[in-house]
């Protein structure tokens, strides 16, 4: 029996899992960021040995590892991925590809498709009949990720800000970012997010109250969800017009999957425009589309 080892390393973290030649689950496991762009080469090779570690234990040597990473765009040579995972498995057929190749993948599809990734960060990502990936978005948190659990925080928090100002209408997320954050003003909201660095996905977290306090009918939150959810969906926009008409879209993510009012936005929106297009959550998660991938041997 053969074994594939699939592994997504995200934003903030990196699920694996290693599955038979049928698919069959045999173990799974989420560990620290493999980023290297963000944690530097040295932590990352920490973390990727941990979970290899961790799922492989002492005896399994998989028939193929497949590696989808955050911090790349598209397929690693040998050089890089020597330098990533050099020592760490034991198999000689190692994939090192971006996040977004391995949730193309998970769509499990012949052809062309398309997938929109949207949690911490936000991107879509196509790939055309001769295999090649293009995408749209995925300019990091300070130009881009529109839609994302930052960029709804981000709004969110400048949205508390203008109401203590009286330049917008008073809201509840305004009692809701001071519990979050553990401060008891607007002042003490801009010292925490100013006076040291913050990880991205600490404000980021921030995105799940605010979606409560929309859903509660707070109209600043209301048009926080809704600004983000128009914002990501002409990113997707702009992808499928550089795809063939009629493709499936997979829907991926914690924003996607978790924030009901953001996903029926964003379909409605694609809808208008391409309206045979057929949008879903993405049955099988990305680790899975990696272990597609390495059966593929790509």
């Amino acid at each position: 029996m053969g074994y594939y080892l699939g592994i997504d390393g995200g934003g903030s973290k990196t699920k694996a899992v290693l599955c038979d030649s049928s698919l069959n689950i045999i173990s799974s496991f989420t560990g620290k960021s493999i980023n290297f762009n963000s944690v530097g080469f040295d932590r990352a090779r920490e973390n990727l040995t941990e979970i290899a570690d961790k799922i492989l234990g002492k005896k399994i040597i998989p028939d193929a590892v497949c590696i989808g990473c955050a911090a790349l765009s598209s397929r690693a040579d040998k050089e890089l991925t020597e330098k990533l995972c050099g020592g760490i498995f034991e198999c000689g057929n190692i994939i090192l590809d971006s996040d977004l190749f391995i949730a193309l993948e998970a769509m499990n599809v012949e052809g062309s498709c398309a997938v929109a990734v949207c949690g911490t960060g936000s991107m879509a990502a196509g790939r055309l009949e001769d295999g090649s990936v293009i995408h749209t978005g995925g300019f990091g948190y300070l130009l881009g990720d529109e839609g994302s659990g930052y960029s709804i925080a981000r709004d969110a928090i400048i949205a508390v800000l203008r109401a203590e100002e009286k330049s917008a209408p008073e809201t509840s997320l305004t009692k809701a970012a001071e519990k979050y954050f553990g401060v008891a003003d607007s002042d003490g909201l801009i010292d925490f997010v100013y006076s040291e660095p913050v990880p991205v996905k600490e404000i980021a977290g921030f995105a799940k109250t605010v979606s409560e306090c929309a859903e509660n009918g707070d109209g600043a939150a209301k048009a926080v969800i809704r600004r983000n959810a128009e914002n990501f969906a002409e990113t997707v926009c702009a992808l499928l017009r550089r795809m063939p008409e009629g493709i499936s879209l997979g829907l991926w993510g914690g924003i996607m999957q978790n924030c009901e009012d953001i996903r029926n936005i964003l379909i409605d929106v694609v809808k208008k425009e391409f309206p045979v297009t057929e949008i879903s959550v993405l049955e099988n998660s990305p680790e899975t589309g990696a272990v597609i991938a390495a059966m593929k041997g790509e």
